[in-house]
């Protein structure tokens, strides 16, 4: 139920308009768990159409206020209160049920007192009360009340004045008010401030008290004393010289000012007063002389109390809190303008100091207890509420005398939190539980939503203890303004005037475990403020039912009660457990056949009768449902449906008893176990019964119209029905490392498996480091489904996995393959580190030990570094060359920067005596050292190297790159080739190695290849000496006698004949030959070509007399 924390507000004057105007409706509730049903309640049961309403005699007295049923030998008069009649005194009417009418009764009060405002009955008495009698005391008006006992022939025998106050002397009260005038007030919100002032002033006119005022800033002055208050009171005259000195803001000054100067009896304070300081600010203080301590430790001493006013947005709320005497004292406002608005407030706070000393709660005790503002009578006892004894706190006030003489007072004040301004005792009822009396009183205005206190006295000290408390529900409902318990059912029922719903008013709720509600409107169209009264108390209609009188504004009705039926239903199911082996998964052998039977009845039975003679009846429906709360239910009728629907073919009566029979079938194995919920629900019609005036039988709040039944299941766990599992759990990286990068995949293998017996909603968590992102799941068997979500540790991921449906069978294994991807590698560890864990509902604690699991892996980085030819020598010829080079690039192409080694393995010594000469090589990086040449052979020590070398002599060099970025690193390596002995017609393999390394304790190469080891080789060729000499002397044969061929062909052809002069003048005949004609067109030819230049190089021609064709 919620409880709303709201302060209580300032409590209007409880004037009797205002009372009449409060109790508009009246709902009424029965709570549940508060009293025990030993009885049956016939509110539940009222008959509306056909009521019997009594008008108002006299309009505006407020007629049905209050009613009772009450008179010479209760018979059918029925007394109603009119508190407004003449003009507030009030007055007291009976009403006759058979005679249809109402007459005033003759019963003397004083004036103004609001007669009838409460009202009471039983056997033997009616008290009438009215809480507004006045009397004035040192110039307060008292308020107390007054009632009057009214004998059963309604008369009136005794006078009453519960919880009544006698004057006492009241202290004065002085009271200073000292306010800031500094220079942050503006001359506008200064105005303003003195408006309030005087209206601060105003209110201590009507009183014993009086007021001076001050102000302050830098300095502080004093506008008015007490005595010059005493000789003039008009605020405005007194304030009508004030003026703003707009300086700083020197508050602990002011005040030492105020209680050195003006709390003094040398400018009219009185010594025997009470005294109030109030300060108004609008800033801190600044003062550099005088601290809060010291003035305040002097206040305290001279028992000064102190109210602190902060304004706008630049005070200081813990130095109010230091100013005020108590926190409760600190007033805020957001502007000058708002000062208006705690006006009230301050009002009742300086109101309630001038009232009474400062006792524990510094108000009013029973001054204004408005005694018998609520009345209840039980057994001889009579009990008056006092809405506002304790500054409205309320109480009871209990009599067992009838004179008032030896009467105890219930105060709450001390029992329960926040009950100031509660009005406590505005109703009261008593009720018995279990034997024990409690005295209820309603307190409709605790936290805004209304209280009900129930009190038990303790027989031995004769103690009060709260043993009974419930609650509102609503904001301003008014929630416990009028109590009932209803005849001798010990059932309360709790009105609230104001409670509100979709806008419409005047109505009644009566309720036992389910509620009733009766509207106005249901009565009769014209009633208003329908319930502001309600009794119960025996028989008007004369048919052995008992009937209710409800109050509304002006009128009186009679509500008659119908009589109380109830259906029990019984359910039997057949057999009692369903047997694993129909529904078992492992060999079902029941589904889609009829496994048991379920069998409903239901009687009628009388409860309240009457005097009613036929047999009471109903026409009933019963929806049964199987399942019903499962996605797929596990049980169906007989005809393959979860639901049906029963209509027995006879009307129901108290005569006989109806059943039917139906079939459960089970459509599919089940796995789980836990029993079948069935659930019904009964719906029922009645018919008005003959001779009754209308009356027809209702259904018993007691007799539930829907009811559940568990339909069992073995459960697959032996004898006991109990199942208890034994889970184990075990886990491991499927892989030995994790290579820290986006998107590498992870698989974790995990194991659980039971031991036990079947396991219920068996569930896998997984406690992971956030950069694995969970991906997918493969299991060996059964359904899983997981889901991941952040733990309170921002770095740790929770996965959670429910195995199976509900079940996670015995003696059972799964394995699940767990697979994530890293999707943060910043985030990686040197470790990943994984926790499994694994628990069961039915799993003792005993063999949790083994429920949790750890692995780890270790983490590398991912670096991708390779070596290549930088551009070696691969081609030797011996001799002719003898010097060669290999080189040695080393590149990172990942993007990661690492520290990189590289081993270098030459062969010194080789076949047929070949020697390698080898230095240190050339490097084009700074910061990459390499180390001297190491040789060897044959040893163990060089394992990486001995495995290229064989039975060869190598040398060793170690290079260390300090950090290996995006630029590559070459190794030139230079060496001569020389042989110790001749050699010749040979041809040999020249060959290096490159090794290259990391520490493969952080890094990895990822992607993986083989480009860490690099070999370069060259050929060698060693051509032969006796080859040569061959070659060359028989290309010397074959060039002479190839010249002499071309020699022999060329002479047969006359190339070597001459020709004179004359010859060319003269050419030969034609007859001559063809040879001879080819020559000398040649030669002349030539001849021709040559005068052609040398006549265009301007030279003279010079022809020698024979020329030569060579």
């Amino acid at each position: 139920m919620n409880m709303y924390q709201f302060k209580p507000p300032l409590q209007p004057k409880l004037t009797l308009d205002w009372i009449f105007h409060l109790r508009q409706v009246i709902f009424i509730y029965l709570f549940f768990g508060l009293l025990p049903l030993a009885h049956h309640s016939l509110g539940f049961s009222l008959e509306a159409l056909h009521a019997r309403v009594f008008t108002e005699p006299e309009g505006g007295s407020h007629f049905g206020h209050k009613v009772c049923h009450f008179g010479p030998t209760q018979g059918d008069s029925v007394l109603v209160t009119a508190p407004h009649l003449h003009n507030g005194t009030g007055g007291l009417y009976r009403c006759s049920y058979s005679g249809n009418k109402c007459m005033l009764l003759p019963v003397t009060v004083d004036p103004g007192i609001a007669f009838g405002l409460s009202l009471a009955c039983d056997e033997d008495q009616a008290i009438v009360c009215g809480p507004r009698l006045m009397h004035k005391c040192e110039g307060f008006n008292y308020l107390n009340g007054q009632c009057v006992e009214i004998s059963p022939h309604l008369t009136a025998a005794n006078m009453m004045k519960p919880a009544f106050q006698e004057c006492h002397d009241i202290p004065p009260l002085d009271a200073i008010i000292l306010f800031d005038d500094s220079g942050s007030i503006t001359a506008e919100n200064f105005e303003t401030m003195i408006r309030f002032i005087k209206n601060l002033i105003a209110l201590f006119l009507d009183t014993r008290a009086q007021v001076a005022v001050a102000k302050f800033s830098t300095r502080v002055s004093a506008v008015f004393h007490f005595e010059n208050f005493a000789v003039n009171r008009d605020p405005d005259q007194l304030m009508k010289d004030v003026t703003q000195a707009q300086g700083d803001t020197y508050t602990p000054s002011a005040i030492r000012f105020v209680l050195e100067e003006m709390f003094s009896e040398k400018v009219g304070m009185r010594s025997n007063s009470q005294k109030l300081l109030l300060v108004i600010t609008d800033g801190k203080s600044n003062d550099p002389k005088e601290e809060f301590k010291n003035v305040i430790l002097k206040a305290n001493e001279r028992d000064i109390t102190r109210f602190a006013i902060g304004v706008g947005k630049e005070y200081s709320r813990p130095e109010l809190e230091v100013i005020a005497s108590s926190p409760k004292f600190v007033f805020e406002t957001e502007s000058f303008s708002a000062l208006t608005t705690i006006l009230n407030q301050l009002r009742e706070k300086i109101f309630s100091i001038e009232g009474t000393d400062m006792g524990n709660f510094s108000s009013f005790q029973m001054e204004l207890s408005q005694g018998g503002f609520s009345v209840a009578l039980s057994e001889g006892l009579r009990m008056f509420g006092t809405v506002g004894a304790y500054s409205w706190s309320g109480g009871i006030v209990q009599d067992f005398t009838h004179q008032m003489l030896n009467s105890s007072f219930i105060n709450a004040t001390n029992m329960e939190e926040d009950i100031r301004d509660s009005y406590l005792g505005y109703s009261v009822a008593v009720a018995s539980v279990n034997g024990h009396v409690v005295y209820f009183a309603g307190a409709p205005r605790h936290r805004h939503t209304g209280l009900v206190l129930g009190f038990t006295q303790n027989h031995q000290n004769h103690s009060w203890t709260i043993s009974h408390r419930i609650y509102g529900s609503q904001l301003g409902s008014y929630f416990g303004a009028e109590l009932c318990v209803l005849g001798t059912s010990e059932l309360l029922a709790v009105g609230a005037p104001l409670y509100h719903v979709h806008g419409f008013g005047g109505e009644v709720r009566i309720c036992s475990l389910n509620t009733m509600r009766l509207s106005g409107a249901a009565v009769g169209s014209d009633l208003q403020y329908f319930g502001v009264a309600l009794h119960s108390a025996g028989d008007l209609t004369s048919d052995a039912l008992t009937d209710i009188v409800v109050g509304s504004r002006g009128a009186v009705t009679v509500l008659r009660t119908q009589p109380v039926m109830c259906l029990p239903i019984n359910v039997t199911v057949d057999p009692p457990i369903i047997h694993q082996n129909f529904f078992h998964c492992s060999a079902p052998l029941g589904l889609n056949t009829p496994v048991a039977t379920v069998t409903i009845c239901i009687t009628l039975k009388e409860i309240v009768k009457g005097d009613i003679q036929d047999p009471l009846g109903a026409v009933v429906s019963v929806t049964l449902e199987l399942d019903p709360l499962a996605r797929v239910p596990r049980l169906l009728f007989g005809s393959r449906s979860a639901s049906f629907l029963w209509t027995p073919n006879s009307n129901l009566s108290s005569i006989t008893t109806v059943c039917t029979t139906l079939s459960i079938i089970i459509p599919e194995c089940i796995s789980d176990y836990h029993e079948v919920l069935l659930s019904g629900k009964m719906n029922l019609t009645t018919e008005v019964i003959p001779g009754t005036g209308g009356l027809r039988p209702v259904l018993s709040p007691d007799c539930w119209p829907m009811f559940t039944e568990m339909v069992v299941l073995e459960k697959v766990c032996g004898e006991d029905h109990v199942c208890i599992s034994d889970l184990n759990v075990s886990l491991s990286f499927m892989s030995d490392i994790v290579v820290s990068t986006v998107g590498y995949p992870v698989t974790v293998s995990v194991e659980v498996s039971n031991s036990g017996e079947d396991s219920t909603d068996t569930e896998l968590f997984l406690h992971h480091p956030t950069s694995l992102s969970f991906t997918r799941i493969k299991t060996s068997g059964g359904q899983v489904w997981c889901e991941s979500n952040h733990t309170e540790h921002s770095s740790i991921t929770r996965t959670a996995c429910k195995l199976c449906a509900t079940v996670f069978r015995q003696r059972t294994k799964a394995t699940l393959m767990m697979s994530f991807t890293v999707s943060a590698p910043f985030a990686v560890k040197e470790r990943l580190v994984v926790n499994a864990s694994v628990t069961s509902k039915n799993e003792n604690n005993e063999t949790t030990q083994d429920n949790h699991a750890t692995t780890s892996v270790a983490v590398k980085l991912p670096v991708y570094v390779v070596v290549n030819d930088g551009g070696s020598t691969r081609f030797v010829r011996y001799p002719d060359r003898a010097q060669l080079e290999h080189v040695y690039t080393v590149e990172n192409i990942g993007k990661l920067s690492v520290p990189v080694n590289i081993s270098f393995v030459f062969p010194v010594e080789m076949a047929l005596d070949f020697l390698w000469s080898m230095s240190l090589p050339e490097i084009n990086e700074i910061g990459t050292t390499c180390e001297k040449q190491v040789s060897f052979k044959n040893d163990k020590r060089f394992s990486l190297a001995q495995q290229h070398c064989g039975s060869f002599t190598c040398h060793l060099t170690d290079c260390s790159i300090q950090l290996l970025t995006d630029q590559p690193i070459s190794f030139r390596f230079t060496a001569n080739i020389t042989s110790g002995k001749q050699v010749s017609g040979l041809q040999v393999t020249i060959m290096s190695w490159g090794i290259l390394s990391f520490d493969t304790e952080r890094y990895i190469q990822y992607p993986p290849d083989d480009s860490h080891l690099l070999s370069i080789e060259t050929e060698l060729e060693v051509p032969s000496q006796a080859l040569t000499v061959l070659i060359a002397s028989l290309s010397v044969i074959f060039g002479l006698i190839a010249m002499a061929i071309i020699f022999v062909l060329l002479y047969k052809r006359g190339f070597f004949k001459t020709f004179s002069t004359d010859d060319q003048d003269n050419p030969v005949p034609p007859s001559a030959g063809e040879d001879s004609f080819t020559t000398a067109n040649i030669d002349q030819t030539t001849a021709d070509a040559l005068v052609e230049s040398d006549a265009s190089n301007g030279q003279p021609v010079h022809m020698n007399e024979e020329m030569s064709t060579l």
